[in-house]
């Protein structure tokens, strides 16, 4: 399997994603905007014809493999490689014009999901980083360093609230993080965040309650400089959690996290 040819593509992918939801962005007066499962599950037009974009890349370039989209859902492939796609990951920073969101293209094996090449787009930003399964992550044609064990009262840490059940101990988590860190940060874009950890931008990551076109590609971005994932229960090498509660920082201060923030959760809630 050629790791540099999907790393390639993935490329594009992000790339035409990240094009259609600007060329949105600029006329955002006109999008249709609709709740989902809730007020906080937002999608739109841009949602749908990023994804539109970037799956027209991925039949053009890799017409045999699967396709995992947010919108667009679950298409069969015959390679053995699937893509995991969220064209618009922090649609509701994106419909706010905020700054704050990114576009994640992932490829991964079919077979325990092993992640293989990954790019997560910030296009507000100006910024693409990615990686492939063990060549290291790039960003802005660098190679970003392998991170460094933090000291906790020096980590700056992202933060989502989870799902539901686990908002309802957010403030539990909160009280446990905030008296013992540098301090916490919540921008609403999970690859974003897991981007940010892979080019020094924090320290370490917390978001629960995510489905796999949140976090795949972050995930591989994050690991190919040497941070240390999983969830509460447990690391995922090589792969995200099948929980969707990703914990992502430097080895040494990986388990000292996850101590911490687990004792904020009822028994049982943790990883499941």
């Amino acid at each position: 399997m050629d790791l540099d040819d999907l790393l390639a593509v993935a490329r594009l992918a992000a790339d035409a994603g990240a094009e259609a939801a600007m060329r949105w962005r600029r006329r955002a007066d006109q999008l249709t905007i609709e709740e989902k499962a809730g007020p906080d599950d937002l999608v739109s037009q841009a949602d749908r014809e990023a994804e539109q974009a970037i799956r027209a890349v991925l039949a053009a370039r890799r017409p045999d493999d699967g396709v995992l989209g947010e919108e667009g859902g679950n298409a069969a492939g015959r390679s053995g490689v699937r893509w995991i796609v969220d064209p618009i990951d922090g649609t509701t920073n994106y419909l706010y014009g905020r700054p704050d969101w990114a576009v994640s293209v992932a490829a991964a094996r079919v077979d325990g999901d092993e992640l293989l090449a990954g790019v997560v787009a910030e296009p507000e930003l100006g910024r693409v980083t990615e990686a492939r399964r063990g060549g290291g992550t790039w960003s802005g044609g660098v190679r970003q360093p392998e991170l460094r064990g933090a000291d906790l009262q020096r980590t700056l840490i992202e933060l989502n609230l989870g799902r539901a059940a686990q908002k309802a101990h957010a403030g539990r988590m909160i009280d446990a993080l905030v008296p013992r860190v540098r301090d916490v940060r919540r921008g609403g874009s999970a690859a974003g965040a897991l981007a940010q950890l892979a080019t020094g931008r924090v320290d370490a990551v917390w978001v629960p309650g995510l489905r796999p076109w949140d976090c795949a590609a972050g995930v591989l971005l994050a690991q190919e400089v040497g941070a240390q994932v999983g969830d509460l229960t447990g690391r995922s090498p090589g792969t995200w959690p099948a929980s969707g509660d990703v914990l992502a920082a430097p080895h040494g201060l990986w388990e000292t996290l996850r101590e911490l923030i687990a004792g904020a959760y009822p028994e049982g809630m943790a990883g499941h």
